[in-house]
């Protein structure tokens, strides 16, 4: 019988017997939370000459244990990290666990990758951290595992080369096999299915927990749809960790109201009321007191406000409390309450009051879409209005760039095309949602009085000068906006036709 020629043997990889293609591992990785009998496994491999390597705790026992042990940082040249969370990720690991050992050696010796011929791994113990009653949603995250899955499927998709090994079950089989020559493709094959499947319980049971550990929200956008949120405990500040003093259940609309008005008061230092509705802002004011800062805020829009989510950045007293209650809205929050404003809202029971001491806006955000998420940065930008380019022949006012700097405060949380008007150090009038600007300027410049010398923020550019010459009508006397139209000229020459200054930010702050 012809006998096939041997498997290269490179990067000191397995030992294949080539007619029955059999394993026998020079290089074990084990990373085990489940540690039974590992200790006596460890053992056998160690007097195999199998070279064992292994993450922080499973060495930790190993050597505790008399068994020689290689930390895994050895193979990466970089700590373990972040309380655990990373080690294993790393391409010293997946490399060395991955490669094809008949086409791929050379590169692993150009990139100094070993090869493991033995993965030993099972996971952070979820199901019993899941199924304690007194265990916080933060427990049960961190004991998610990313590393592990990750090598045991690397492993069982390399089956041709690797042992994949998920329970402690299987130490005495394979024990066996490799006293007795090797395991086997056919074994190696039920193992790598085995990882799977196990791989793939373990996602099953993490999903079923996060979802049973959601709060089920009183509807969604409408009330034929379900909805849930996912709260938060770490470093994590905002509706969700929000104590809920009266009203009726939190809706899908409202955590997306509440977040845009939180947002966007996060802006402002002062005292300030944000008025939200349908996810923007109709109201924004600023001033001494949280009841004037809440009028400031309604003259904007007042009758936008009616049915709105309410934000304040001050303890609501009972003043301001009279004045809130005049009107119908969804939701109130603040850092805090009065007894008597409370005592004052109890009289409305639907209407949702809020505590929350303190807002952190996340770093970034996402939505889900068919086939997967789209993902972005919050807009935490921030604009030094003395750094701000003068475009016209006119300059605008220390008074006017105060206003300016307000005015472009508030329009980043307007849903594009936004225009926010301003007058005086205070918003006058906003317009979000429209599909063209002009139209944008337009709705903005008549749903109210609009006095001489006010100005105006754009989210984005002119694309036309029709913009400006209908800003000239209303007084208009300056103008903040990025810049970066082919047609800027043309809206430079506009503005200064009309008297109008104009500055540059070189930034757009669009928000869909």
């Amino acid at each position: 019988m012809k006998v096939k020629p041997l498997y290269r043997q490179l990067n000191r990889g397995v030992k294949m017997n080539s007619v029955v293609n059999k394993i026998i591992p020079k290089t074990a990785l084990i990373s085990v939370s489940d540690k039974t009998g590992l200790v006596p496994f460890a053992r056998f491999l160690e007097g195999q000459k199998i070279k064992l390597i292994a993450t922080g705790g499973t060495a930790k026992t190993l050597k505790e244990n008399g068994v020689k042990v290689t930390s895994l940082s050895s193979l990466t040249k970089f700590p373990e990290i972040f309380g655990g969370r990373v080690k294993s990720m790393h391409p010293n690991i997946s490399g060395g666990i991955l490669g094809q050992r008949d086409i791929d050696g050379e590169e692993a010796r150009q990139n100094n990758v070993q090869w493991i011929d033995m993965v030993v791994c099972n996971l952070y113990p979820f199901r019993a951290v899941a199924k304690n009653p007194n265990s916080s949603l933060s427990e049960k995250i961190e004991n998610i595992d990313i590393g592990g899955p990750t090598m045991i499927r690397a492993g069982a998709k390399n089956n041709k080369w690797v042992i994949v090994v998920i329970s402690p079950k299987d130490y005495k089989n394979i024990q066996k096999s490799i006293s007795a020559g090797g395991v086997g493709e056919k074994d190696r094959l039920k193992l790598a299915g085995r990882a799977f499947d196990h791989c793939a319980s373990y996602d099953r049971a993490i999903s079923t927990e996060l979802e049973a550990s959601a709060l089920h929200l009183r509807y969604g956008e409408n009330p034929h749809q379900k909805a849930f949120v996912l709260k938060e405990k770490h470093n994590s500040f905002g509706l969700p960790q929000a104590r809920q003093l009266q009203g009726k259940e939190m809706s899908y609309n409202n955590f997306l109201d509440g977040e845009a008005a939180l947002l966007c008061l996060h802006e402002f230092k002062e005292s300030s009321c944000v008025i939200v509705k349908h996810g923007s802002p109709c109201g924004i004011g600023s001033a001494k007191t949280p009841k004037a800062a809440f009028l400031n805020a309604l003259k904007v829009d007042p009758l936008s406000a009616f049915g709105g989510v309410i934000a304040m950045n001050r303890r609501c007293d009972l003043s301001t409390a009279k004045e809130l209650s005049k009107i119908f809205f969804e939701i109130i929050v603040a850092p805090s309450f009065d007894s008597a404003a409370l005592s004052l809202f109890s009289k409305k029971k639907n209407l949702r009051v809020l505590s929350l001491v303190k807002y952190k806006p996340k770093k970034s955000f996402g939505k889900e879409i068919a086939g997967g998420w789209v993902i972005q940065e919050t807009d935490l930008s921030k604009m030094d209005i003395s750094a701000v380019k003068t475009v016209t022949k006119k300059s605008p006012t220390k008074a006017e760039l105060l206003t300016l700097d307000l005015a472009w405060r508030a329009v980043k949380h307007v849903k594009s095309n936004a225009i926010v008007v301003a007058h005086n150090k205070k918003i006058i009038s906003i317009s979000g949602g429209q599909t063209s600007r002009v139209d944008a300027v337009k709705y903005a410049l008549t749903k109210t009085v609009v006095p001489a010398g006010a100005v105006i923020a754009s989210d984005a550019f002119f694309p036309f000068r029709d913009s400006v010459d209908l800003m000239s009508r209303y007084g208009i006397s300056s103008i903040i906006q990025p810049g970066g139209s082919i047609r800027d000229g043309d809206v430079v020459a506009a503005c200064n036709e009309h008297k109008i200054s104009m500055v540059f930010t070189s930034f757009r702050v669009f928000k869909h």
